[in-house]
């Protein structure tokens, strides 16, 4: 079963379309080649540094961050030999697909011809796509080093995510509530840095208003091969309507309308799916797809696409049996993604009620597999059940896959409603994307754990919703601490920066770092009258060279730490502000910021230390603020020292201060030092 099933419950009514009919004398056929040419394959090599050029370098970043102690590449991500492929097209019409990883190609010829290519010294066997995949051989590692590249390590706050207020979900609301999304763009957390591929019909992303403006890096059709994913002459009517409308659900934005999962992540689109037909060669476009954004970097891969039984002359149908997680063309290449970092993600299929439905690669062992759910989060009968075919319990999760908002494809600003677990895959995708970005940190696997560690069934899988409804909020703080993108604006001559920060418990001592021509200061963030924001003030008259970077590093009750950005290869470890620089990351509700005009304080400076000593001399004036811990003043006092050196511990007892929660003090109406201090006299 593929697309064309699930596509059976959806709301929008999909014309019938006539099968294609192949002409008998060109047939799709797979060349498995024996090696990968004679090149040497170790670090430095010719082999390994056109394999290295495939990959971009957030692909290799992944890899790293998911495989520290394995090898960067082995023999299987190698190209294939190009001479073999030279040779190759003067014997058939076409070369369609590359796989690496399985080190074979897919052609169109017609069977004199592949009877002269199988005679080849450098093919290893022959197969038409009509047929299942050969079993194939573990490929043996070869030794392989590599070095890590440098930490791009500066972050500029840019408008494309900011500055575009509260989200108004429209009629896109409940599918979004039931997986507490909104709650997590309230932080600010939208997807940012996380790129989602999709593979799927075809996308017609360019004219709705909803999706016009989705970041889109590269798009590749695996049919018509070519890099234009929506109709185009040779697609029938209505070949790109669903990968639209899954797309949609989670790069959507349109205020009152739509409001996608994801909507700030990044995208790579793949059309992999020929509507009117039900081939095994989609399987090998689907493989081919998944190999291309792996290499450009993904960090997951979504698709609403299966297979089960085919509809073309000479097609073997798979077997139940086969669905055991890794023997079919999809499975293998899911699991092959994983093992490189890559979170996968597919629908489990709509042929429930009865046990035993899946389609694959909703067996493979490593995909997360999504069933559907009414908006009451009562189970979709057509949500297909397991175990799959070696007993194994299948689906994973589950998310709404009825009523689910998207745009209608061929309008530029309509919505429709659709049904299936093809609807409920998205949702997923994109709450890993909102997890990925909170948290880029997280390994494949982690990812898998967190959202089924924390999911409504969590405790008591079963084969039809899996480990239950996903929940991004839990998920989140299962993972860590929260630390939402920075908030900054000017209060007078102060510049705020703030963020919310959350976890499973007590936030304990958030310090907001600062570099500041050199200088490190730290800051403490305060908590804010609105739960989990925290809030610190740089005085315009400390930034120097009108600019700061910063990070924050906080702990919680349970010892847990985080940094925020983090360190990882590839990832902006700080965040560059400006003085009177206005951002408010998309989501942010602006009225439950602090405006108070009184500062926020600094606990310490690098500089200064409450033994230090404060030199005051002939006519200049002190003045000591005493704040709480919201940054209310409770009391000030002005003091004409005379010259001399004084110890920061003693003035409160010149003031007859006893205790309090935090103290400013100014030379000259000059910030010079803050503190919080709790003393006891």
């Amino acid at each position: 079963m593929s697309i064309k099933n699930i596509l059976v419950l959806c709301v929008i009514i999909q014309s019938l379309y006539s099968i294609h009919i192949h002409a008998q004398n060109s047939l799709y056929w797979r060349i498995f080649l024996k090696d990968k040419g004679t090149l040497e394959f170790k670090s430095g090599s010719l082999l390994y540094i056109s394999t290295e050029a495939l990959h971009t370098e957030k692909s290799k970043n992944r890899r790293i961050k998911n495989n520290p102690d394995s090898l960067l590449f082995t023999i299987e991500d190698a190209p294939i030999y190009q001479p073999y492929i030279d040779t190759l097209q003067t014997y058939v019409n076409r070369v369609r697909l590359h796989l690496r990883w399985g080190n074979y190609v897919v052609v169109s010829a017609d069977s004199n011809q592949m009877n002269l290519v199988k005679k080849l010294s450098f093919v290893k066997n022959i197969q038409r796509t009509a047929n299942k995949l050969f079993p194939q051989q573990k490929t043996i590692s070869i030794n392989s080093t590599f070095i890590k590249d440098p930490i791009n390590n500066l972050k500029i706050i840019t408008p494309d995510i900011d500055n575009c207020g509260i989200f108004r979900y429209g009629p896109s609301y409940n599918q979004a509530a039931l997986l507490q999304v909104p709650f997590v763009h309230s932080m600010g957390i939208t997807g940012k840095d996380a790129l989602i591929s999709f593979l799927d019909s075809g996308f017609r992303w360019k004219q709705h208003f909803a999706t016009k403006y989705a970041q889109v890096i590269d798009e590749r059709d695996y049919i018509q091969l070519d890099s234009i994913t929506e109709n185009q002459p040779g697609d029938v009517d209505g070949q790109d309507n669903h990968g639209t409308i899954c797309f949609s659900t989670v790069s959507g934005f349109l205020q009152d309308s739509l409001i996608g999962i994801s909507p700030h992540s990044s995208f790579l689109l793949a059309k992999t799916e020929d509507i009117p037909t039900e081939q095994h060669l989609e399987e090998d476009n689907y493989a081919a797809a998944i190999e291309w954004t792996e290499s450009q970097g993904t960090d997951i891969v979504t698709s609403s696409l299966g297979y089960s039984v085919f509809n073309q002359p000479d097609e073997e149908n798979y077997l139940f049996t086969d669905f055991d997680g890794k023997t079919t063309i999809t499975s293998k290449w899911v699991n092959k993604a994983v093992k490189r970092g890559v979170v996968c993600i597919t629908a489990a299929g709509n042929d429930g009620p009865k046990d035993s439905t899946l389609i694959t690669p909703s067996d493979a062992d490593s995909v997360i597999a999504v069933a559907a759910l009414a908006p009451d989060t009562t189970i979709a009968g057509f949500t297909s059940r397991g175990p799959r075919g070696d007993g194994k319990i299948k689906p994973d999760i589950a998310t709404q896959g009825v009523g689910v908002i998207c745009i209608q494809y061929n309008d530029t600003t309509k919505l429709t409603a659709a049904n299936g677990t093809s609807l409920a895959t998205p949702l997923m995708a994109g709450i890993s994307g909102l997890l990925l970005s909170a948290f880029p940190e997280l390994t494949s696997s982690e990812v898998r754990r967190v959202f089924y560690a924390t999911a409504k069934n969590a405790n008591e899988k079963n084969n039809a919703i899996g480990y239950g409804l996903a929940n991004v909020k839990q998920a989140m703080l299962e993972a860590g601490i929260i630390v939402s993108p920075f908030i900054t604006y000017p209060i007078n001559n102060l510049q705020r920066v703030a963020c919310y920060i959350m976890s499973k418990t007590a936030i304990v001592n958030p310090k907001l770092s600062v570099y500041n021509a050199n200088r490190l200061q730290l800051y403490t963030l305060y908590p804010t009258d609105t739960p989990h924001l925290f809030a610190a003030d740089i005085p315009h008259n400390q930034i120097k060279n009108n600019t700061i970077t910063c990070y924050v590093e906080v702990k919680d009750s349970e010892f847990r730490k985080r940094r925020y950005p983090v360190l990882l290869p590839g990832y902006d470890s700080i965040i560059s502000i400006s003085i009177n620089q206005e951002t408010y990351p998309c989501g942010i509700d602006t009225r439950l910021l602090p405006k108070h005009t009184y500062p926020m304080l600094v606990e310490e400076q690098q500089s200064i230390n409450i033994n230090d000593h404060i030199e005051v001399k002939a006519g200049e004036i002190l003045t000591i603020y005493q704040y709480d811990i919201q940054g209310g003043l409770l009391s000030n006092s002005t003091l004409a020292l005379p010259e001399g050196n004084y110890l920061i511990n003693e003035l409160p007892h010149i003031v007859h201060i006893s205790s309090w929660t935090a103290l400013a003090i100014f030379k000259n109406n000059a910030l010079l030092t803050t503190h919080i201090i709790t003393p006891t006299y």
